[in-house]
């Protein structure tokens, strides 16, 4: 099948013209993934400062972006401006960082750009001045600083999974156990990757647990030193990429006492369409792991 093919059953916003990319097999898959275009992708930054804040955004003249360059105002920001259908979360934040380190900053962070603030800037720069970590975190939040846990989840916990996602209309809980349990063993999807927070005690009968971890998500820092080549992995597509460079740091990692929030699926939704796109991400995770 032709990647051209693929790409229109993924940029449709019918989910089950999406969910026919899961009927391919998963070297299909991933190599679409990997040779997908990049959406032209514009960098504006401003001022100079030992900590470099990378802010991928839509629109550089959006209130949310205004508003996140009011909260880092002091730093050195590098706006990333991208999207359309290639937008593609990992290659904007790679840009970004490289354009941020030519300043040689000691610590860049990376945001989203649908921040408010809670702690002054000033406040992580105080932090910061005595961390010595290769990746620094906020205090917890729904959105960042979050634990997730890697299960191999029991089918019986599945199909309750989907029925209570039907049920209590949660999209990521209808959705992924839908396609795990439709598609999961053809393309290799061992383990699911799950917020902690989003089944709670029922953890502990979901399945074996394979390997557990603090995702930073929208919002970390990353020491100058730790970064080596590209900061995010560029096939994910706009998730997971996070949760990757977290497993690899977390002997690196510490959470700082700095608060910030956000605002849920701002820029993708948080319906089911992004869920069936985001499945795609599973699969080259689960590759990644366990080949």
């Amino acid at each position: 099948m032709e990647f051209r093919m693929i790409e229109d059953m993924f940029s449709s916003e019918d989910p089950s013209i999406v969910e026919k990319i899961y009927s391919l097999d998963r070297n299909t898959i991933i190599e679409w993934m990997r040779k997908r275009e990049t959406a032209p992708i514009k960098v504006w930054q401003t001022g100079n400062d030992d900590i470099a804040v990378v802010i991928p955004t839509a629109d550089l003249k959006s209130p949310r972006a205004k508003e996140a360059m009011r909260i880092f105002s002091g730093a050195k920001i590098v706006m990333v401006e991208s999207r359309g259908r290639f937008f593609n979360y990992a290659r904007s934040v790679n840009k970004g960082v490289s354009v941020a380190l030519e300043s040689s900053p000691r610590w860049v962070v990376i945001s989203n750009d649908d921040v408010h603030g809670i702690d002054d800037f000033k406040k992580l720069k105080d932090e910061l001045s005595t961390s010595s970590k290769g990746m620094v975190l906020a205090k917890p939040s729904k959105y960042h600083s979050y634990k997730v846990s890697l299960i191999e989840v029991k089918p019986y916990f599945l199909k309750g999974m989907n029925f209570i996602g039907k049920l209590m209309k949660i999209p990521p809980a209808e959705v992924y156990s839908y396609l795990q349990m439709k598609y999961g063993a053809k393309l290799g999807v061992k383990t699911l990757t799950i917020i902690d927070s989003m089944i709670g005690l029922m953890r502990n009968f979901a399945g074996e647990v394979k390997d557990s971890f603090i995702n930073a998500g929208s919002f970390m820092v990353l020491n100058r030193r730790a970064i080596n080549g590209k900061v995010f992995d560029e096939t994910f597509i706009n998730g997971y990429e996070d949760v990757y460079l977290s497993m690899k740091m977390r002997n690196d990692m510490e959470i700082v006492n700095f608060r910030i929030s956000e605002e849920r699926g701002a820029s993708l939704g948080f319906g089911k369409l992004r869920f069936f796109r985001l499945f795609v991400n599973e699969v080259y995770f689960n590759y990644l792991l366990w080949g």
